[in-house]
């Protein structure tokens, strides 16, 4: 009659455990062999590569993805510097922008600054050219004297003369070949320029454009020497 008795108690003790285990939460997992794994615990491997807590009915109520593997942090990383690489031309296309629609209302006053821009550097040009061409020509003059000279000290100031001659022609061979560069780096930027000034008119054409002497002075300086 006693052992009868006891059944309820026991019952009902194990039916709190039942509730205290459901409460502290069951767990699911699939380990490297595809096994399925349940259990109120989840160890410290699972907890790397991920499991999935159910409710009472044991259905997942949440999924617990694994730790990113090395490729996978690395590959996080590239994506991440490649957003902010984006970010940083996007930004730097609408300061290009803005100055280009500050500073001309159209395309011909465009082409008019560049025009002027490009008569400058053929005139820097010319002028390096013309001074190369004397100082060659005068050169040649002391090169014939100095084969000719038989005094020693006549002939090392002729020399003298030829060494710092020929340094100055090779600086202005070097002055003459930034100013080629500075002219192809001005037409390729006025035609992109062009094209990008003509697509903000056509797209917007009564928008209103920034004022230029708002426009930070450093900002307008570096725009107009790219």
């Amino acid at each position: 009659m006693r052992r009868i008795a006891l059944l309820p108690h026991f019952a009902l003790f194990a039916l709190l455990l039942f509730a205290n285990s459901v409460q502290a939460g069951l767990y699911r997992w699939v380990d490297a062999a595809g096994m399925v794994h349940y259990s109120d615990v989840v160890p410290p491997s699972v907890e790397k590569q991920g499991h999935a807590q159910l409710n009472k009915q044991g259905m997942t109520v949440e999924i617990v993805p694994g730790a990113p593997s090395e490729a996978e942090l690395t590959a996080g990383k590239r994506r991440e510097t490649l957003a902010k690489l984006r970010d940083a031309l996007d930004n730097k296309q609408q300061e290009q922008d803005n100055h280009l629609l500050a500073n001309y209302a159209d395309v011909a006053e465009l082409e008019a600054v560049f025009h002027s821009k490009l008569a400058v550097l053929d005139k820097n040009t010319q002028s390096i050219a013309e001074r190369r061409e004397s100082l060659e020509t005068k050169l040649a003059v002391v090169r014939e004297q100095a084969s000719k000279v038989e005094a020693p000290e006549q002939g090392e100031k002729l020399n003298g003369y030829i060494q710092d001659a020929e340094k100055t022609l090779a600086a202005y061979d070097h002055a003459l070949q930034e100013n080629q560069t500075e002219q192809d780096r001005l037409r390729q930027r006025y035609e992109k320029d062009r094209e990008r000034l003509s697509k903000l008119l056509k797209a917007s054409p009564s928008s209103p454009r920034p004022d230029p002497s708002t426009a930070p002075a450093t900002l307008r300086a570096a725009l107009d020497h790219q």
